[in-house]
């Protein structure tokens, strides 16, 4: 890990300390293996609040926050530390079958927390007596619920005596403190971002290449996948939809296994994944190589309702108030078009709100609604958000006129608020429909 990694998880364990306060101890759970059948597991994946706070991809791990000190032996020595990291111990025949592990001996080094001890000394801090000093507990719960191997081991005792724990401290999950510091990105966090939607932007004209009736929807997938991999994604953020026809219609469409046609649309909701942060992306596209005249009347109003809610992008603006503009925008557009009789039921055709947040979960973690003390509404600078206005109309809707049904169209660009107004972090991709129609004309005759 480079000096410029450690100084930001170390960052963000220095403002977490100071946010939980002297009278409290946080524990925080890593991930452990996930079967998928018999003796094959899924590909491990670190929880992304513990990545956040330690830069660890080790499964069997946690990591224990005392602001006010605690007291350890290391080297025959009594030491007072503020973090330690448990890991796995070093098994030269384990890391033969399952590879490498850090060993804590090395995490100082490599990682630059404080202190370190093997995985199983951790029981020693989670019984009552290593915990009734302090006032307040902090734990992931949810996350240690789903514990497995060796971890839920050394965990279960601590788990069978919550009921005793919790009359002398308060219990507390970390999810709501460390969301509301992810709401606000660094300049480190905003570069990881950025390469990631690079890596997807670049992605996308390699797919757009292959878009073309009778292909189908997992070519397309396979050539953003394998781009996102091959130019140095680590994982893709979410699984991809890849949508053409009335599939579009499906929100969460996932099986992308159906033929183009061609005078359908394709949506395509995919982005790549770099170190932990990912971006997300939707455009659509002519599966022919140009819009009908029906599909291009829907895919203008989405357009301007996007162009028109980044426009209004910057610190001080509500997200409500983006989502409100968003649905004034589509409802207007299917107005005039004749489509809407009644503005109110523009929801009926819309489905979903404006965005989210976007940073190590591409539905960020994070709080952004108001609540009676707190107003998490409010854009600030360093939010990262998405702003993917959408329009879909499936085959039984009879009140729309036939060549408009099977018709879903999304547009979807990651937007960072800055200080004085915002920046399209997806805003090398084409979206203009004329620009589309040219691009895939070009990429035709190039063939």
């Amino acid at each position: 890990m480079n000096k410029e990694q450690k100084a930001f998880h170390k960052s963000r364990r220095d403002q977490f300390a100071k946010i939980i306060g002297k009278d409290s101890v946080a524990i925080i759970f890593g991930n452990t293996h996930r079967n998928k059948s018999y003796d094959g597991d899924y590909k491990f994946k670190q929880y992304k609040n513990f990545y956040y706070l330690t830069g660890f991809e080790e499964p069997n791990s946690a990591l224990m926050i005392v602001p006010g000190g605690v007291k350890v032996i290391e080297n025959k020595k009594e030491n007072t530390v503020k973090e330690i990291l448990f890991v796995q111990e070093k098994d030269p025949l384990m890391e033969t079958w399952n590879g490498r592990r850090l060993g804590f001996e090395n995490v100082k080094t490599e990682l630059g927390i404080e202190s370190a001890k093997v995985n199983k000394e951790l029981g020693k801090f989670l019984n009552g007596k290593g915990l009734q000093r302090f006032s307040k507990l902090y734990i992931n719960f949810g996350e240690v619920l789903k514990l497995t191997d060796e971890m839920k081991t050394i965990v279960t005792p601590f788990l069978n005596s919550l009921n005793v724990i919790a009359p002398h401290m308060e219990l507390i999950d970390i999810s709501y403190e460390l969301g509301k510091m992810r709401l606000i990105k660094t300049e480190f966090e905003i570069r990881k971002i950025q390469e990631a939607a690079d890596i997807s932007v670049d992605a996308y004209y390699d797919a757009m290449k292959a878009i073309r009736p009778d292909f189908n929807e997992f070519n397309i997938q396979s050539i953003l996948e394998f781009y996102y991999r091959f130019h140095g994604g680590d994982d893709i953020a979410y699984h991809p939809i890849v949508a053409a026809g009335e599939n579009a219609c499906i929100m969460h469409y996932d099986k992308n296994d159906q033929h183009m046609n061609k005078n359908e649309l394709l949506l395509i909701d995919s982005a790549s994944e770099y170190n932990y942060y990912c971006s997300d992306i939707t455009r659509t596209f002519p599966i022919s190589g140009k819009f009908t005249k029906e599909q291009r009347i829907i895919y203008d109003i989405v357009l301007k309702a996007n162009k028109e809610c980044i426009k209004k992008i910057k610190p001080g603006v509500k997200f409500t108030a983006i989502r409100d503009l968003s649905e004034r925008i589509l409802a207007d557009g299917l107005f005039k078009a004749g489509l809407l009789k009644n503005k109110k039921d523009i929801k009926k055709y819309s489905l979903h709100g404006v965005g989210h947040h976007i940073g190590l979960d591409t539905h960020d973690a994070v709080p952004y609604s108001k609540t009676l003390d707190t107003d998490f509404d409010t854009l600030k600078a360093g939010n990262v958000l998405t702003i993917e206005p959408g329009l879909y109309f499936t085959q039984d809707m009879k009140e729309i006129p036939q060549k408009f049904r099977g018709i879903g169209v999304r547009i979807e660009d990651d937007i960072l608020v800055t200080k004085n107004g915002c920046v399209n972090m997806t805003g090398d991709l084409i979206k203009e429909a004329f620009e589309i129609e040219e691009e895939m004309l070009f990429n035709r005759e190039v063939d």
